[in-house]
């Protein structure tokens, strides 16, 4: 195998080639089909991060045109045997991603690299057949890192809505998914969707909002995120409706623990005096009384802190 070769060849023609398997291979000798075999399987190693993300972006694309010409062929038996070698491709893919899980999540065991590399190999062959396919233009980049970001956004925004709503609800992040915000959503549309788009309709939606902690934040620009079909959402509501209830919103008080808590940054933990002035070559050293005592402090400040806040946000109210 020439690696000087190999080297010069980008990403997309290496995933090309572990895609295409055996093309080529017609009636070659033993050691022409052992030289492809190594020839693709070191292409996986020309960008191991990302070969196999190409290999399971475009691997479907290789059986697409063979099976239109079974399909069309009307042979049972045929598109019966195809369907076998679809479903090889899919498990063999299957079963990278569970050496890629090995190899990157906790034990992070790097010396499974060549099965990972094999299993992107095994799909070309099950994809490409005996003979090989013939990938159709230019390998498409994979989507799978827009996916994995929209992903990392959404249960960001989940977190941050379980912890505004967890002093009234005891589910975790997946029953609030599954169980809360659809019926949130509902909730709210029909107050700002329906007939009555009153001022007491918007008293009514903030009524709610404030018994769960919610901030318009959630309801207006989160809820949304997390809608699974098409139907309508807040961005469809117009501008004199969402202004009319943003000065509803800010007319009131909103005394949630954990909004009145962001807004006066008390979520994130302080670094304790005892701790700043420890020793840092002492690293066996453990200051217990002294950690208890200004967590404790710092404990009694910050409940100090939020009710004098709750108690001018009453007394606002009370003049109104």
């Amino acid at each position: 195998i020439n690696m000087d070769e190999l080297l010069r060849i980008g990403l997309f023609d290496a995933a090309k080639t572990i895609l295409e398997g055996r093309r080529g291979l017609s009636g070659a000798d033993p050691k022409a089909e052992l030289d492809s075999l190594y020839r693709r399987d070191s292409a996986f190693f020309v960008d191991y991060n990302f070969t196999g993300l190409l290999v399971q972006q475009n691997y479907a694309r290789i059986l697409q045109g063979p099976y239109g010409l079974v399909k069309r062929a009307n042979n049972d038996a045929a598109e019966l045997k195809f369907l076998d070698r679809m479903f090889d491709s899919a498990a063999s893919l299957s079963d990278y991603a569970v050496v890629e899980n090995e190899i990157r999540g906790g034990d992070q065991n790097w010396s499974l690299l060549p099965t990972a590399s094999m299993m992107t190999v095994k799909t070309g062959y099950h994809a490409g057949g005996k003979t090989g396919g013939s990938l159709p233009g230019f390998p498409e980049f994979t989507v799978w890192l827009g996916k994995n970001s929209s992903k990392g956004k959404k249960q960001r925004i989940l977190s941050e809505l379980h912890h505004h709503m967890n002093f009234k609800i005891s589910a975790d992040s997946q029953q609030l998914r599954e169980s809360y915000l659809p019926v949130f959503r509902e909730r709210f549309l029909n107050y700002f969707l329906g007939s009555d788009r009153s001022d007491e309709a918007n008293d009514a939606a903030i009524s709610l909002m404030d018994d769960y902690g919610l901030s318009r934040e959630d309801v207006m620009e989160r809820l949304d995120e997390f809608k699974m079909d098409k139907s309508k959402g807040f961005s469809e509501l117009d501008t004199k409706q969402k202004s009319a209830f943003t000065r509803r919103w800010n007319q009131g008080s909103h005394r949630s623990q954990a909004l009145v808590a962001e807004e006066l940054g008390l979520s994130k933990p302080k670094k304790s005096k005892a701790k700043r002035e420890r020793d840092p070559h002492d690293l066996d050293a453990i200051d217990e009384d002294g950690d208890a005592a200004s967590d404790e402090s710092d404990s009694e400040d910050e409940a100090a802190e939020l009710k004098k806040i709750q108690a001018k946000m009453g007394k606002k109210k009370g003049r109104r």
